[in-house]
């Protein structure tokens, strides 16, 4: 987290509404899988007024993977065990991989023959100096358009699936959702394309959104390489959300608040 102790969007809106009880159920490095299952589990007890769902562009690639996509390694912290090569395949890798990988400080395989030569460690040091010698200014191959299309098509379409079911369990718990587009840095003032995608699905399945691109600017972001929000921009987050709550907790309709874009849905599915 990027945010100062206090100044999250979320301990924002936690703040400017003392008397309500706010859940924070989210789970650093998962996707939208992971939260439809969490509201299933969790908002038949809790019986939320609103639900936000939060949606950073990273998501569609979560999305794209099987769930158990982490394992903890010793004391390295939690390592990626499935991943996407550079053609958008799905990889898999086992724990000795993992351990070779990790210490021999490599980012994890591309392709299947780079994991297939750092299945030793003379191979895992190999790569290393390869690593070294493209950082030199060796260009890396690149996915082929088709293969970037069929790959963006993959992750659309799961992406699209779980907030199908975390729409529909939304409206069986008969609680309001809204989904809030979080962009990356780069999407201020040019929305990349997977922005522009979250808008479609939005527009597609009718979700409530908030899109707060116009309220941001790079100063609202941590120092690269990070990609988060700091701490002004969670705070400009945490006040357009509470102003959102405010309104609905008035009138019971997301559709009182100026920010929220209230899509008709363009799919019976």
């Amino acid at each position: 987290m990027t945010a100062d102790i206090g100044k999250s969007y979320v301990e924002t809106v936690e703040a400017n509404f003392p008397q309500s009880v706010v859940w924070n159920t989210g789970i650093q490095g998962t996707g939208t899988q992971q939260a439809s299952l969490l509201f299933q589990t969790y908002a038949p007890v809790l019986q939320p007024q609103i639900t936000v769902l939060g949606l950073y562009m990273n998501d569609f690639e979560d999305n794209a993977m099987p769930l158990d996509r982490w394992v903890q390694w010793e004391d390295e912290g939690m390592i990626q065990r499935y991943l996407v090569d550079n053609r958008g395949n799905i990889t898999k890798l086992e724990p000795h991989e993992i351990s070779l990988y990790l210490h021999g400080r490599l980012a994890p395989p591309a392709n299947e023959i780079q994991r297939l030569i750092a299945s030793t460690r003379l191979g895992s040091l190999a790569l290393k100096a390869a690593e070294t010698v493209r950082g030199w200014g060796v260009e890396e191959t690149v996915a082929s358009p088709e293969l970037r299309l069929e790959r963006m098509k993959r992750m659309s379409d799961a992406t699209r699936e779980y907030l199908m079911a975390l729409r529909d369990s939304a409206v069986e718990q008969d609680a309001a959702l809204l989904v809030l587009l979080i962009p990356h840095r780069d999407d201020i003032g040019a929305p990349g394309r997977l922005y522009q995608t979250a808008v479609q699905l939005m527009e597609e399945l009718g979700l409530p959104y908030l899109t707060p691109l116009h309220a941001l600017d790079v100063n609202d972001y941590a120092p690269k390489p990070d990609v988060h929000w700091n701490s002004a921009g969670h705070q400009k987050i945490g006040a357009m959300l509470s102003g959102c709550i405010e309104a609905f907790q008035v009138s019971e309709d997301l559709a009182d608040c100026e920010e929220v874009e209230m899509p008709t849905g363009k799919s019976e599915t």
